[in-house]
């Protein structure tokens, strides 16, 4: 999402990392319960408008991405922690 939800997100790319869009939020969030929350905001912040074909047609498109990170604690006792994407 963006911080302003009026703005367009400008699209970037960077040979190394490829293409991004400049400005994003980040949420951490514990449960799905938090996804479910965050992603019903970013519903609520989609535009929305009639077309030929369609009285409610997108005029936006979503993206997610979601990095999933764990921890367990090791044989020595300290945490290993793991990164997903």
């Amino acid at each position: 999402m963006s911080k302003n939800p009026k703005n367009k997100l400008e699209l970037h790319e960077k040979p190394e990392t490829g293409v991004y869009a400049k400005d994003l939020s980040y949420f951490a969030v514990k449960n799905v319960q938090e996804i479910c929350e965050i992603m019903v905001i970013g519903s609520k912040n989609r535009s929305v408008g009639e077309t030929l074909m369609n009285d409610k047609s997108s005029r936006s498109h979503s993206l997610f991405t979601i990095t999933i990170e764990r921890s367990e604690i090791g044989a020595d006792g300290s945490n290993i922690s793991g990164l997903a994407r």
